[in-house]
């Protein structure tokens, strides 16, 4: 009879209920910007990241010190929503990939450097809850005098919204 206990316990050990299976996590939006190295706090209510009917995908990061300004835009035409590197040295093939930023006096633009690398590398997609994952890097050069170099660069994750 011994032998069988184990047996006889089985029936039990299917009748248990089952773990309920938890909703997913949520997302937390993360969005770092740094200029020229200096960590630069972000407004993560006011940024945006905005996908348009013809897939060109605009970042628009907005500085926290001016939740009101336009702060970095950067932009990949053609965008194929997939976990990719899209540089903006491809400009020159028709796609329209750049940056611009605007700080109080400061507007400043990929297309005004000589030499303007930059890129978005998307590092994970989820196309269910329109998020993106990745980082950012781009040179703009101030217009106007001075004629200033920035160098903008930072991590997000964050939701994508249909524009």
């Amino acid at each position: 009879m011994k032998r069988f206990l184990p047996l006889l316990l089985l029936p039990l050990l299917g009748a248990a209920p089952a773990a309920p299976t938890a909703p997913p996590a949520p997302l937390t939006r993360h969005l770092t910007l740094r200029i020229d190295g200096k960590n630069v706090p972000t407004d993560t209510l006011s940024s945006r990241f905005f996908l348009s009917e013809d897939r060109a995908l605009r970042l628009n990061i907005v500085r926290a010190d001016d939740p009101d300004g336009q702060g970095l835009n950067v932009i990949i035409d053609r965008f194929p929503i997939k976990v990719d590197t899209y540089k903006f040295q491809e400009i020159l093939s028709g796609r329209n990939r750049d940056a611009s930023y605007r700080y109080n006096a400061i507007s400043a633009y990929s297309k005004s450097c000589s030499d303007n690398p930059g890129q978005v590398v998307i590092t994970g997609v989820n196309a269910e809850r329109h998020w993106l994952r990745g980082t950012y890097r781009c040179q703009v050069c101030e217009v106007g005098r001075g004629a200033r170099r920035f160098t903008l660069e930072g991590e997000f994750e964050f939701p994508v919204e249909k524009e």
